[in-house]
């Protein structure tokens, strides 16, 4: 006989592989990084965290900036997030004070693949630029393999150059009829 699991101890569950997979991202960081700029920047100024509530001010901030590519509705997408346990949810700060990119996605409904639903920088720029993908891509790597996803997918890339620079990652295809990036993990 199966015992019943709660949905919070699910939640906690998740909760956890999120975080690990932040740390691991965390971790792969070099000491120092250099910036799409060439400005030289400390690991120990990067910080990983969820999507928590100072996370959604502040995307909603970007909202209002009027510099962003995509026009996504954050609070929307909160709510249709806040009840998928398994979501993937990432946001990259700098000094803990500048949110530099952020990401949510969710398993595909067969729980084999891991779709990245929004992907978003700084509309303004920050010290982190040329680097949020990289870090979102390591640590959803991560999280992919943790909950048993054998494919990271790229949903929907706002534009060409956006797709093209998903594409330089590495090891990435194209499936024009479904409009993602994918890669085997």
């Amino acid at each position: 006989m199966k015992t019943a699991v709660s949905y919070s101890s699910v939640c906690t569950q998740y909760d956890r592989l999120r975080e690990l997979s932040r740390k691991a991202a965390h971790d792969s960081i070099p000491d120092v990084v250099t910036n799409k700029d060439g400005m030289a920047i400390l690991k120990s100024t990067v910080s990983l965290g969820g999507l928590d509530f100072l996370a959604y001010k502040t995307l909603e901030e970007w909202e209002q900036s009027g510099e962003r590519i995509a026009q996504w509705d954050w609070e929307a997408v909160r709510k249709s997030y806040r009840n998928h346990p398994k979501r993937f949810e990432l946001s990259i700060w700098h000094k803990d004070s500048t949110l530099c990119g952020a990401s949510i996605g969710r398993p595909t409904y067969s729980g084999n693949k891991l779709r990245l639903d929004f992907i978003e920088a700084n509309p303004l720029g920050s010290p982190l630029n040329g680097l949020i993908t990289d870090i979102i891509l390591v640590s959803s790597r991560v999280y992919a393999r943790a909950i048993g996803a054998s494919q990271l997918r790229i949903m929907h890339p706002v534009n060409e150059r956006v797709r093209d620079h998903y594409m330089s990652k590495g090891d990435f295809s194209y499936n024009e009829k479904g409009n993602f990036c994918y890669q085997e993990l």
